[in-house]
């Protein structure tokens, strides 16, 4: 089958589309030519004509002019005043007010630490003369008395607590501990022992033949 428009179709699509084609492809062209020798040239011509000028004769006649007319009239009384009047005066105030102001600080810190340490000595050696004539003989003789204390309370505690202790553990208790392992064992260990071979054996054997012969014994082959 022929998918191809028929010619009622194709033929007014081409008297439409054609000249439409046509004039995008002649502007084209005209603005290639407009572009390559107007506007080039034109541009060429105002950047030679107006811009540079323009441009030199604000960097010449305004801007220079204006820089030196700033330097003249401003940095240079500046540093006039900074080389006559700032200088000097610095150098003055440094020469006439802080170094003797520092050397007034340096010579008193110097004064107060002579006075501090003719004031300090007598004091320091008043405190050691203190320590050692009142302060430690106070400390030495409360640490003896803490130690005889001590000692006194061990001694105390031992003839009162430790020996009573010990007198009743060797004299009673462990005297009665033995006596009672030994009644244990004379009397609690051989009842225990009949009554578990002639009383507990005999009734548990019995159980189980009891058992065996109901038909209860869980036991079975």
């Amino acid at each position: 089958m022929d998918s191809r428009p028929p010619g009622c179709v194709t033929i007014p699509l081409l008297i439409i589309v054609l000249p439409f084609r046509l004039l995008w492809e002649a502007l084209r062209l005209i603005g290639r030519f407009v572009r390559a020798y107007v506007l080039r040239p034109l541009g060429w011509l105002l950047y030679n004509g107006l811009v540079r000028p323009v441009a030199w004769i604000l960097r010449e006649l305004v801007w220079r002019p204006i820089r030196w007319l700033v330097f003249v009239l401003l940095v240079l009384p500046l540093r006039w005043v900074g080389r006559v009047l700032l200088l000097p005066l610095g150098r003055a105030i440094l020469r006439y007010v802080l170094v003797p102001l520092l050397r007034g600080v340096a010579w008193l810190a110097t004064l107060a630490g002579r006075l501090f340490m003719f004031v300090a000595r007598p004091v320091g050696r008043a405190l050691a003369a203190l320590w050692r004539a009142v302060l430690w003989p106070v400390l030495a003789a409360f640490g003896r008395l803490i130690a005889y204390t001590w000692r006194l309370a061990g001694v105390i505690l031992h003839h009162l607590l430790v020996r009573p202790l010990r007198f009743l553990w060797r004299m009673v208790l462990r005297p009665v501990l033995r006596a009672v392992r030994q009644v244990w064992r004379v009397t609690v260990v051989p009842a225990a022992r009949w009554l578990r071979h002639y009383v507990l054996e005999p009734v548990r054997a019995a159980g189980r033949s009891v058992s065996r012969a109901l038909g209860l014994d869980a036991r079975r082959p």
